[in-house]
């Protein structure tokens, strides 16, 4: 309220920035018609990266808001205070939501907008659910329903699609909320059809999925339903870009698969989940993706991983909304803590008293003792002077263990912390690379950037792994290759009811050096086939093969892959200047000291064999070094 006070305060004793304007020149100022197309497009920039990056889209929503009152642009105005809102709802800074909501409110009734104010009754809905979540008071998620309700009800009167979406599917969350599962259930059902038959730019259609998903799932316990939802939602949410619906829609199959007891599928969604809630700067999402990763680590039974997601996540939610509860219980401790010592005080009274009796008693055996203490002085002598240098002895030996562990403690920390810097930077590389795609208009340059983008992502995900991990020095294998492949395969839309995806992976464990280079040659295999192997297949296959290379002693792996599709052209394969991603998967297995062989055997097959520590290796791992 505080922080509410204060803005109130800030804008209401200075003039509107508009009139700032109009005075300043004593009248109003021509608007420049490219100025306000290029403010139109940047909000709707700003409402796409509201579902990628809550902390980018703050800083463009501010831009853009200066601009909008600048250039006396009302619709510009309008808008941007709405997203603001949207961002600071994100950010759970609820007081902030309903200022930048209630300017935006008063700028679109101004101008007439039904289908804004039904925005901005929406923003009020999701803000007074957000707070029932984190204060657990039904009364005002109650009150998010009366403002979700009167946003549909605007919407209906244009009817303007994509509001009449949003609104009813704030209206099912918080029926779901309120244990109304039903009413649920027909305002998703409702939200889907009106989707379905008139497309909104931009789409709610994963949302509308994903949320079903949840309650077919914790209603009605339809789980093989819910996967299907789910997935469905997971490959829209990848073909827009859309990073929040992607956290939701993880967090929801890691839950799903936990309940099923495919525990694998559960924690390598969760990780996605989390990954993608680190990113997006909302702390509530932070919050429900540390939950669905605790759960699944521990139903794993990886106990040290889960500890640490929970002190995480306690963490988080004492920071978002427990302030009171902390203080209450500081209080309690404080109280606890002074009737401890009252009573310690008490008890030192009474044993002073007693000893005081008993010194009397004492006095007259220390002159009996006096002699033997005489006698023992010359062996006491020589004890302490043995003592003391078996003091300096151990005191050394222990400095010196504590010096070795400290800095082994120090040299584990500082691999952690670069593997999370190379991954946030390979993160940052791939955020670019996608924005570079959404503005190319060449189709295959747009390609090209994707698939390089694919590629920092597979690098990202060994980093992840490493610094998640008590290991610095290897790659949980099994993991890692799921889920690189699962997500390739929701990024080219393929369902896994409709495709047979058969992993033996029987090398749970490799070393960092060869993770990296292998787990890109997947990639390049595992794209190529989705492309092109499986345009005219009724029923796609593909296989995958990773075990340690037979006869080698250490370090040797083989890797084979394969799909169902027409094969490859030998002669295309062999010829020089051919593609980028045979050129890398060529470079990487020379670097790992492999050979890498193609063959067609109902499909194309690749086989890539590292034979490990013989002495061909060796020499050849070292001339590439």
């Amino acid at each position: 309220m505080l922080r509410l006070l204060l803005l109130l305060l800030l804008f209401g004793s200075a003039p509107a920035p508009e009139a700032r304007a109009q005075t300043a020149a004593g009248k109003p100022n021509a608007l420049a018609a490219t100025d306000t197309a290029r403010v139109r497009k940047r909000l709707e920039e700003a409402r796409l990266l509201l579902a990628r990056s809550n902390d980018s889209a703050a800083v463009l929503c501010r831009e853009l808001l200066r601009a909008s009152y600048r250039l006396r642009y009302p619709f510009g105005m309008a808008q941007s205070n709405l997203l603001l809102g949207m961002v600071l709802r994100n950010q759970s800074e609820f007081d902030s939501a309903f200022f930048y909501g209630r300017r935006a409110e008063a700028l679109f009734e101004r101008q007439g907008r039904l289908d804004g104010l039904s925005s901005v009754y929406t923003l009020y809905a999701q803000t007074y659910k957000r707070m029932g979540d984190a204060q657990g008071v039904a009364l005002l998620s109650r009150k998010g329903l009366k403002q979700a309700n009167l946003a549909l009800a605007m919407a209906e009167r244009g009817p303007y699609p994509a509001p009449m979406v949003s609104a009813l599917l704030s209206q099912g969350i918080i029926y779901r909320d309120l244990k109304l599962p039903d009413s649920a259930r027909q305002c998703y059902q409702r939200a889907i059809r009106i989707e379905e038959t008139q497309p909104c730019v931009p789409s709610s259609l994963g949302v509308a999925y994903a949320n079903y998903g949840q309650l077919q799932m914790d209603f009605y316990h339809n789980i093989p339903g819910a996967i299907r939802l789910l997935r469905k939602a997971l490959a829209l949410h990848h073909r827009h870009h859309n990073r929040n619906g992607l956290e939701h829609a993880y967090r929801n199959l890691s839950w799903a698969y936990r309940r099923q007891g495919d525990h694998a599928r559960a924690v390598a969604t969760a990780d996605s989940c989390l990954v993608l809630g680190r990113a997006i700067g909302d702390p509530h999402r932070l919050s429900n993706s540390l939950e669905a990763s605790y759960f699944a680590h521990r139903d794993a039974r990886r106990y040290p991983q889960a500890i640490a997601l929970m002190e995480e996540w306690r963490n988080l939610e004492n920071e978002l909304g427990r302030v009171e509860k902390t203080q209450a219980v500081a209080r309690i401790e404080a109280a606890y803590r002074l009737e401890k010592q009252q009573a310690r005080i008490a008890r030192l009274d009474q044993d002073n008293a007693r000893q005081q009796t008993q010194l009397w008693g004492l006095a007259a055996g220390l002159a009996l003792l006096a002699g033997l203490l005489g006698l023992s002085f010359w062996q006491y002598r020589v004890i302490r002077r043995a003592n003391a240098c078996l003091q300096a002895t151990n005191q050394t030996i222990s400095e010196n263990n504590a010096r070795i562990q400290d800095q082994a403690s120090r040299l584990t920390l500082l691999m952690r912390e670069l593997h999370h810097r190379v991954k946030n930077n390979l993160a940052i590389v791939s955020s670019l690379l996608n924005l570079q795609s959404s503005r190319l208009t060449d189709a295959a340059a747009a390609r090209a950037v994707r698939e390089g983008q694919q590629r920092v992502e597979a690098m990202g995900l060994i980093h992840q792994r490493l610094y998640q991990t008590a290991d610095v020095t290897t790659v949980d294998m099994t993991s890692y290759i799921t889920n690189l492949v699962e997500g390739l395969l929701a990024a080219y839309g393929y369902d896994d009811s409709r495709f047979d995806l058969v992993l033996e992976l029987d090398l749970p464990t490799h070393e960092v050096d060869q993770a990296v280079p292998l787990g890109l040659i997947i990639n390049e295999l595992v794209t190529n086939a989705l492309k092109y192997a499986y345009q005219n297949v009724a029923r796609p296959i593909l296989r995958i093969r990773l075990v340690a290379a037979p006869g080698s002693d250490a370090g040797g792996l083989l890797l084979e892959v394969e799909d169902n599709g027409p094969g490859i052209d030998p002669a295309q394969w062999q010829a020089p200047d051919t593609s980028f991603g045979k050129q890398l998967i060529l470079a990487l297995s020379e670097q790992m000291g492999g050979t890498v062989t193609m063959r067609n055997q109902a499909g194309a097959f690749f086989q890539l064999l590292v034979p490990g520590s013989t002495p061909e290796y060796q020499a050849r791992a070292a001339a590439v070094q």
